[in-house]
């Protein structure tokens, strides 16, 4: 099935879809297709003026918000391995509800800071909501308040696992986008590797490691165009 796209509809034509996995910055002269609500607009502009990001991470964020902003949103947020953590910073922007929103990196990326201010000038209501954190995921825990929901969009390999981890320390609701499934599927049968491949299967014992510990699990997914690796995992709490 295909799933289209929500924020910026211009890429549903199929004449644009090389365009939605291209790594090439953001400017004013490529803003053209990116019209949405005008909010998701203002901060289009504000990325374009900065050079601060790529169009298939745009793509990526706006589009993974689209599918999570009812499900997670929350008084805490946090976005871990978050890169620019554009995805975090949308429901800085865009949910009144959303008090703070922890971004969680190693290192935090050159580009981060002109990301932060883009969305920042678009929404100045954000800025007071942000809080960079530079630790390693399997310590995201220790930053984070009971409760917060937590993102961990491409998050690689096991490191997704790390989010999810997250998520269970501080009984949060959970959404993730995984990527890089070297070495994550270890831990599923051999014999339902053979037959899934390494993916779909670490995925599925994902969703059962999740739901064996009381969170009700869904899957979403962005369109292909943006990545073959466009399905995330979302665990709910009842």
């Amino acid at each position: 099935m295909t799933v289209p796209f929500r924020i910026f509809r211009s890429f549903n034509d199929p004449s644009m879809h090389w365009a939605a996995r291209s790594r090439f910055r953001l400017d004013r002269e490529s803003v053209g297709p990116f019209h949405g609500d005008p909010l998701a607009d203002r901060i289009v502009d504000a990325l374009a003026a900065r050079h601060a990001i790529n169009v298939k991470e745009l793509l990526e964020s706006f589009e993974a918000f689209a599918r999570l902003r009812r499900r997670l949103r929350a008084r805490e947020m946090a976005d871990l391995c978050c890169g620019h953590g554009l995805t975090g910073l949308l429901f800085a922007a865009a949910e009144r509800r959303v008090e703070r929103v922890v971004l969680m990196d190693r290192v935090k990326p050159p580009a981060a800071s002109r990301v932060v201010e883009a969305v920042c000038e678009a929404a100045p209501w954000a800025r007071d909501k942000i809080h960079w954190v530079e630790d390693d995921a399997e310590r995201a825990a220790r930053h984070l308040a009971e409760g917060t929901s937590i993102l961990g969009i491409h998050a690689c390999g096991i490191r997704t696992d790390r989010v999810l981890e997250a998520a269970v320390a501080v009984r949060g609701n959970v959404a993730v986008m995984p990527c890089c499934y070297a070495q994550t599927a270890k831990r599923a049968p051999k014999a339902i590797r053979h037959v899934l491949g390494a993916e779909l299967t670490t995925d599925v014992h994902r969703t059962y490691w999740l739901e064996e510990r009381g969170w009700r699990v869904e899957w979403s997914a962005i369109p292909e165009a943006i990545t073959p690796m466009n399905r995330i995992i979302i665990g709910l709490l009842p």
